[in-house]
């Protein structure tokens, strides 16, 4: 059965690179699966509580609500204007700056797709102005995500792996330390392939320059609204002051911060305030169209992959002999997250049932979890199914195939880098 499984797997992703329609593939992938495990009943629940995921579905509709208000006003075009100019001077270095930017958002979200909604929203207009690829530009801003993700103590999953430990005595600052040397060479490493990777599939030629030139020649005769420009980085002010500062409360989520943007817009724009709420709402019809369903299709594929066992052999065999732990443990949350588009599915599949059994195998526990939690992420990263990357994708109008060719490779090497010196 596990082998039945694993050739759906293979089928489908074969599907999505053929571009037959993904939702189609990821659904048909998933409900296959839950057949043959005799958990048919399973698919439709898996992909309805997909559709009211507070967690992702909130943020994502909000922030894309408020995205549409910015690009149909014309906001995004002052903000884009006015930031051109600037860091055209620093043009080279526009894919790494974009990378820090969104794993510093990334450090206070806490949350991939709402990251790549918030970040991508604004950073890939910006790239793609200054003549970026859009797959390319998609692509930092999925590498900035997993940088961010692993290196906050107070996260979810990093106190979810201190959590596991059943002495008690790990914290999530011990698995921060613990992981914290890996985490520096990786990111001199992952910047270096990365710009290796998109040098080598890119051929920037006249087009770009020419995109470029264009932009800058707009730049310079265009009039930058300074209150127009503000806009679009005012719900992302708002997280950051919330998450970072005492000035306002925590409880101010992004999908929170989106809506209080939404009522300035009407302020600014109170002479067209009927046109700018028709924007809102219809942005956020438009994103669960297009973007939550395609998650939700997604989740039925997670679920067979779960209900046909294929996630939970890999676990066991794991348990089961310490080097397939210590490998398993880099490689295995990586490829459960690959394939099934959910870094925080693999994740806590390993905290559960694996993490409790680091010392009695002769690993470090806080080593272990620092591995895992990274590698969730990477595997993540370069999976075309995953939030995070259908999100980006529809931001920078690409498929996600053309993205995650440039992920991958970056990601494989920063797995064997953890692994090596973690565990």
């Amino acid at each position: 059965m596990l082998w039945i499984g694993a050739a759906i797997c293979v089928l489908v992703f074969v599907g999505i690179i053929l571009k037959f329609d993904t939702k189609l593939c990821l659904i048909g992938g998933g409900l296959l699966m839950c057949l043959l495990s005799g958990t048919a009943s399973a698919a439709v629940p898996a992909y309805c509580a997909s559709l009211v995921n507070g967690s992702v579905v909130y943020t994502t509709v909000t922030s894309m609500g408020y995205a549409k208000i910015m690009t149909d006003m014309g906001c995004c075009n002052h903000l884009i204007y006015a930031m051109i100019r600037p860091v055209s001077k620093v043009r080279k270095l526009i894919v790494p700056f974009c990378v820090i930017i969104t794993a510093g958002i990334a450090m206070g979200l806490g949350s991939a797709a709402t990251v790549g909604s918030v970040a991508g929203s604004l950073l890939i207009p910006l790239m793609t102005a200054l003549g970026i690829p859009a797959a390319l530009a998609a692509a930092t801003v999925l590498q900035g995500t997993c940088i961010g993700l692993d290196v906050n103590p107070g996260g979810a999953f990093t106190l979810a792996a201190a959590a596991a430990d059943p002495e008690g005595l790990i914290t999530g600052r011990d698995i921060i330390n613990a992981g914290f040397t890996a985490q520096v060479v990786n990111l001199f490493v992952v910047a270096i392939v990365f710009t290796i990777v998109s040098k080598i599939l890119t051929k920037r030629g006249e087009e770009d320059e020419e995109a470029v030139q264009k932009a800058l020649s707009a730049a310079a005769s265009f009039k930058v609204n300074p209150v127009y420009a503000i806009l679009p980085i005012v719900p992302l002010t708002l997280i950051l002051l919330a998450q970072y500062t005492p000035l306002l409360p925590e409880v101010m989520d992004a999908a929170t911060c989106m809506w209080v943007g939404f009522f300035i817009a009407m302020i600014i724009f109170r002479k067209q305030y009927r046109e700018v709420s028709t924007m809102f709402f219809r942005g956020q019809g438009d994103s669960f169209f297009s973007v939550i369903t395609l998650m939700a299709a997604a989740a039925v594929f997670t679920k067979g992959m779960n209900n046909i066992g294929i996630t939970n052999a890999l676990v066991e065999a794991m348990k089961a002999n310490p080097n397939i732990a210590k490998y398993g443990g880099a490689f295995g949350p990586m490829v459960i997250a690959a394939l099934s588009g959910s870094g925080n599915a693999a994740m806590l599949a390993f905290f559960d049932s694996v993490l409790p059994h680091a010392k009695e195998i002769g690993l470090d526990f806080a080593g272990l979890a620092a591995v895992v939690l990274r590698t969730g992420n990477y595997g993540r990263t370069f999976s075309p199914v995953a939030a995070v990357t259908i999100i980006v994708c529809r931001i920078a109008g690409v498929d996600p195939m053309q993205v995650v060719k440039y992920t991958v490779v970056p990601m494989l090497v920063a797995t064997i880098i953890v692994m090596m010196m973690d565990v």
